[in-house]
């Protein structure tokens, strides 16, 4: 059995991999890993809180690693801190990382060229699937999401803060893919087959980063 961290975006897709890769036998999941960017605290793109965060992971009963990135990271800033990370989990007698990429080519080899090196092993549960049946499967477990970030001139900013939902994907325009995998939009999961219970959010603003319009996702007290 492959020991395994997950890497965890606190969206649909992560969610849908997640709950993949718990019911396989031939892998335990550890633990979450998240990269969070300082000093906004924040994930990025997906304007989920560090607070609302670990409420998700508490949900889910399942650890978390926080990685801090500083504000503008660098490229080079970015895999010096991958690789201390990555030394640090094996230390921990991590095996591999999964990911819940579905079909972007140079991603997954950009991950699997600096795993490699560090001696850790990708895992990619939802490789080449179906953006459109991977949607609907979403959906059809009984997750639940909200948009969380927009690319308005792919989408109507007026998305934000609404279910992902069919109503959602036949909103989209055929160019659009229904996962949002061309970073069309991003989201938020706050309920589904594999938490406790509901996570508990409110949204206290937007950020603009033109073309990207984010909900910024608090939990709620």
């Amino acid at each position: 059995m492959m020991n395994l961290l997950f890497s965890w975006s606190s969206g649909k897709d992560s969610a849908l991999a997640l709950h993949d890769l718990l019911t396989n036998d031939e892998v335990d999941i550890a633990g979450l890993w998240t990269t969070v960017t300082v000093p906004h605290d924040r994930i990025s793109f997906h304007g989920v809180s560090v607070s609302l965060l670990k409420k998700q992971a508490e949900a889910l009963q399942i650890p978390l690693t926080i990685t801090n990135l500083p504000d503008k990271c660098s490229n080079n800033q970015y895999e010096l801190v991958m690789r201390e990370s990555y030394h640090q989990f094996i230390e921990n007698e991590i095996e591999g990382i999964a990911f819940a990429d579905l079909y972007v080519e140079e991603i997954r080899e950009y991950r699997e060229q600096h795993l490699k090196k560090s001696g850790l092993k990708g895992v990619f549960p939802l490789w080449q699937n179906s953006t459109i049946d991977t949607a609907e499967r979403f959906i059809d477990s009984g997750f639940k999401a909200v948009i969380t970030t927009v690319d308005e001139t792919e989408i109507d900013p007026c998305w934000l803060g609404r279910q992902y939902d069919r109503h959602f994907l036949k909103s989209l325009r055929d160019e659009v893919d229904p996962c949002g995998e061309n970073g069309e939009f991003h989201t938020f999961v706050y309920d589904g087959p594999i938490f406790t219970c509901p996570v508990q959010f409110t949204i206290e603003g937007t950020e603009e980063r033109h073309p990207y319009i984010t909900a910024l996702l608090q939990k709620k007290v």
